[in-house]
């Protein structure tokens, strides 16, 4: 104290002495800035003693981690004889940072003629902390609720009326946050549900949680334009400003109910697929062994031969059915194995396996391959589709004749970022009735005249162009042959 009553008259002694009391951390510096005193306290903040500091340049009144122009204002200020009062943050000797509440009174000593400045600290820098780290928390969670396009995140007022509408709602509904704040929560649910108050929804959203013995509840919203979709939907409240307010969270869940809905229709098909597969392939084999017998006791030297026709068309009809079987498996054993496909060389194959095939002579195949040569996918699988379609076609021709050539066009093109596969011909085609259901699990059209079908093929060829997320269409006509569309993506193009 005795250095301090050194640089100040009696009648500052009594301010000094309160603001210190007050006050245990504190500096004096000269004019220029010079540390002339600090006490113990301010230099276990620095970490230093007070050997070090004394005559030094006062660091934190100059520390590079605050802006120039808030020096600017603290020296402007207190040159003028005018107190100071702000936040200094400063690094200690070992490099840690600190944040002192600060307060700067110019004194002049009447003496000497001079200033010097009292500095005054309040050491806040465990307040500072946490109150960046709420505001850094705040900061993070408010990207997240912005930037969420997943996710809707609806709060509103103790009336349900919207006071913030995130950017996932905006997608899923399709109303701007303009349009919505100040508007019902009602308006955003289905018919059934709008006629309710808040109150009577909340009942309801809490009977659906007891019904169903979860915390989230499935119910159905309306968009902009008056589609209905289902969201898995919770509802929280909480205080703001001691007022009570709700944050509404849903997740648009139309893609996972329309899964479900395909997993469980695959399901029931698997489970006919294998009841029907084991059925059907018991029959070539039952005929084979009855003819077999047949043969053994015939004499006949024609009806032997009659009898061996027979088992030879028998034995055909269980291998179109075990290549059927075998192309069903391929779906989900080689789905992931991904090649480069080289397209003639698939067309190749297919058309010197189905050389044999019946009436397949009598075609004329029109190639047309034009690909860019680097279509990454399952060659096994884009096989089986060929072959499928192909051996489809075949199979449904129109006979030759003077006023008819059967014939097959396969055009392959290369189209931004995915393959597209037109396979037609001008057979029998395929009637407005049969259409939608000729991709169906073991559909057999009537008019394959003696030609053996499983009914396998083309459920097969969906099933394989879905797994490889592409697409199929058909177009036809009774008699004049019909066209299969394929669109499939380009899995290099996709990496």
């Amino acid at each position: 104290m005795e250095a301090l009553k050194y640089y100040w008259n009696n009648n500052s002694e009594e301010l000094i002495q309160n603001l210190i009391n007050e006050n245990s951390i504190y500096s004096i510096s000269d004019s220029f800035g010079r540390i002339e005193y600090v006490n113990n306290k301010f230099c276990d903040i620095l970490e230093c003693n007070i050997h070090e500091l004394i005559g030094e340049n006062h660091k934190l009144l100059k520390s590079e981690l605050h802006a120039s122009f808030k020096y600017k204002n603290l020296w402007n200020t207190i040159q003028k004889g005018m107190v100071w009062q702000g936040v200094l943050k400063d690094k200690t000797k070992k490099g840690t940072s600190f944040w002192l509440d600060t307060t700067i009174i110019p004194i002049k000593n009447k003496d000497e003629n001079n200033l010097k400045y009292l500095c005054i600290y309040n050491d806040i820098t465990k307040i500072k902390s946490k109150s960046d780290k709420i505001e850094e928390d705040e900061a993070f969670y408010r990207s997240i609720y912005n930037s969420s396009d997943v996710e809707i995140i609806i709060t509103t007022d103790d009336n349900g009326i919207i006071t913030k509408w995130n950017k996932g709602a905006n997608i899923a509904f399709g109303f701007t946050e303009l349009e919505m704040i100040g508007t019902s929560l009602k308006g955003l649910m289905a018919n059934r549900y709008k006629k309710r108050n808040l109150s009577e929804f909340l009942k309801l959203i809490n009977r659906f949680k007891k019904a169903q013995n979860t915390e989230i509840v499935e119910l159905n919203c309306v968009k902009k334009n008056g589609e209905e979709f289902p969201v898995e939907f919770i509802i929280k409240n909480w205080y703001i400003n001691e007022k009570e307010s709700y944050i509404i969270k849903m997740l648009d869940i139309t893609k996972r109910l329309a899964f479900q809905k395909r997993l469980k229709l695959k399901t029931k098909e698997l489970e006919l697929f294998l009841y029907r597969a084991a059925h059907e392939i018991k029959g070539p084999f039952s005929s084979a062994k009855g003819l077999i017998s047949l043969l053994k006791e015939e004499e006949s030297i024609d009806k032997v031969h009659v009898l061996a026709e027979l088992l030879e068309e028998t034995l055909n009809n269980a291998k179109i059915l075990s290549e059927d079987l075998a192309s069903a498996s391929l779906i989900s054993t080689n789905l992931h194995e991904l090649k480069i496909v080289n397209f003639n060389e698939i067309v190749g194959q297919v058309l010197n396996i189905l050389n044999g095939y019946k009436n397949s002579k009598n075609i004329k195949f029109n190639i047309d391959i034009k690909d860019s040569g680097d279509f990454l996918s399952n060659p096994d699988l884009i096989f089986s589709i060929f072959q499928n379609l192909i051996k489809n076609s075949i199979k449904y021709s129109l006979p030759f004749s003077e006023n008819h050539v059967p014939k097959i066009d396969i055009k392959v093109r290369s189209l931004n970022e995915e393959i597209v596969i037109l396979i037609c011909d001008n057979g029998k085609g395929i009637g407005d009735k049969e259409i939608d259901k000729i991709f169906d699990l073991y559909y057999r059209t009537d008019n394959e005249n003696g030609n053996v079908s499983a009914g396998l093929g083309l459920y097969i060829v969906k099933n394989i162009i879905e797994s490889l997320n592409g697409r199929i269409s058909v177009s036809s006509e009774k008699n004049n042959g019909a066209c299969f569309k394929i669109n499939l993506p380009n899995n290099l193009k996709l990496r």
